[in-house]
């Protein structure tokens, strides 16, 4: 696919498992690595967290209200798409074995613009703070922590099409 058809395709996604399948498909043809039977876990954990794999489990865990704050400041499914796309790669990346977050912020740039093109805010998002891209940020992200997490039903489901 050309970076044209990448960026229509994320612009239009409308779920997480669409938009991990890129994620995949992107770093598989940048870094030649690939990773089977994640599952994505949305909670409620701090505000200045915005997600969180740990080292050799199969779970990537996204904080859900920061989720609904930038659904809530997106001007464009494009916008909100691209931090899920960002969010995810980076999670991703970590699940590799990944461990520097630095590292990470780097690869998930250089990956983003070789799938998306440079400037595309997927690849910005992964190496600039949130705020710049979502100015009200920290006026609505005050940390509500109800302890509460909900595994996504369809996620990675290329790499599990037995589970429904």
């Amino acid at each position: 696919m050309t970076l044209q058809a990448n960026r229509r395709e994320l612009s239009s996604a409308e779920g997480f498992d669409t938009i991990f399948e890129m994620v995949k498909a992107a770093t598989e043809r940048t870094l030649g690595q690939h990773r089977a039977g994640l599952t994505l876990v949305l909670g409620d954990i701090p505000n200045d967290v915005g997600a969180y794999h740990e080292m050799g489990s199969n779970a990537i865990v996204m904080n859900r209200n920061l989720l609904r704050i930038v659904e809530k400041l997106s001007k464009s499914r494009s916008r909100r798409n691209s931090y899920v796309f960002m969010i995810l790669l980076h999670e991703y990346l970590h699940s590799l074995g990944y461990t520097s977050d630095r590292q990470v912020r780097q690869l998930g740039r250089r990956i983003a613009d070789e799938f998306l093109g440079k400037k595309h805010p997927a690849g910005e998002m992964a190496v600039r703070p949130l705020d710049q891209f979502f100015p009200d940020l920290a006026k609505l992200s005050m940390f509500r922590d109800k302890g509460e997490y909900q595994t996504v039903r369809r996620f990675d489901s290329s790499s599990t099409p037995y589970i429904r």
